[in-house]
């Protein structure tokens, strides 16, 4: 084990939290939280949706299982989760209460903390929380990830967690972002997902080219024909449970998956290769390979991708999928 002692110190030091301006030059922040060098209005349609998961919030304040079986909560998830809301909904559909010290959890050295310190430091670093180096939102990231890898020893650190719980810190505090990762992993059996044999994700490679093979046969066959490996892409995708594409789509794929379950993401997948399908078609070899490659980089329509996400999960039992997963 390399000496961590250092790494601790500096994250747990005095640093300045706050953030690290360019001279001569406005920055401003987007509705997101990230850094950016325009103004950027937020939705109109945005102040209508809450309303109207506030009606729900609501309706079902003191039944929240009737409220997670709502049709009419479905239909709202996929429209997506208001981001002033995002802390409440998320928690109404993965918390269950567990017994943890997080003081002691988040203050004991393990064998992690260099590889957990190297992904923070390539961790959304335009986003406002974590652009200062040793700053608040980096030191608390570092302190989730390591009380993380106490408290489940069989995973410890999985390569791409940094992500997951930095989205998760972005809409909860400290310890509630932590109380979530924990929640996340054990609703989801994901356990499997990110031990250290990545066990899970041989299963996720047959049950993707099962699925595809219903959903879109001819974008699979295209892609076989020229030699494009989806393994290599598409489970990269599933480690980080998403969180490589731009944080808009980020946040509605996490909608969908937060209120189902994991297996949600093999339907979204298919969903992204669909919509680029047409442009798939167009590219051969090395081209494709290439645009494989860069695919969580393009933008798309993501009322889109989230309509036949639910639409493919409802004609093909998401819920078989999920048996077959765990």
């Amino acid at each position: 084990m390399k000496n961590t002692n250092n790494i601790f110190v500096k994250y747990n030091g005095k640093e300045d939290t706050q953030i690290s301006y360019c001279k001569n030059k406005i920055l401003c922040i987007d509705e997101y939280g990230f850094i950016t060098d325009k103004f950027v209005n937020s939705s109109v349609s945005e102040h209508s949706l809450k309303n109207q998961w506030y009606e729900k919030i609501e309706q079902y304040e003191d039944n929240y299982k009737k409220y997670l079986k709502s049709i009419k909560i479905l239909r709202l998830v996929r429209l997506g989760i208001p981001l002033t809301l995002k802390n409440t909904i998320w928690k109404i559909f993965v918390h269950k209460d567990f017994l943890y010290n997080y003081k002691t959890l988040k203050s004991q050295e393990n064998e992690y903390a260099h590889q957990i310190h190297v992904d923070i430091q390539r961790t959304f670093r335009t986003h406002y929380l974590f652009t200062k180096k040793y700053g608040r939102g980096q030191s608390e990231l570092f302190n989730i990830l390591t009380a993380f890898a106490n408290f489940m020893p069989s995973i410890g650190y999985c390569q791409g967690m940094s992500n997951i719980a930095g989205i998760i810190l972005m809409y909860f505090p400290e310890e509630e972002a932590f109380e979530l990762l924990v929640n996340i992993v054990q609703k989801n059996k994901l356990e499997t997902l990110f031990d250290k044999s990545l066990s899970k994700c041989n299963k996720i490679q047959l049950l993707q080219i099962e699925l595809f093979k219903l959903i879109i046969p001819d974008v699979l066959t295209h892609l076989d024909d020229n030699g494009v490996d989806l393994s290599i892409y598409a489970i990269g995708w599933y480690l980080t449970l998403f969180t490589r594409f731009n944080i808009k789509y980020v946040l509605r794929f996490w909608d969908l998956f937060l209120y189902l379950d994991f297996s949600i993401f093999l339907f979204i997948a298919a969903s992204i290769l669909k919509f680029f399908s047409n442009f798939i078609f167009k590219l051969k070899d090395e081209q494709l390979v290439e645009f494989m490659g860069k695919i969580d980089t393009f933008e798309m329509d993501i009322d889109e991708i989230i309509f036949n996400s639910v639409k493919y999960a409802k004609k093909f039992n998401y819920l078989n999928y999920k048996k077959k997963l765990n």
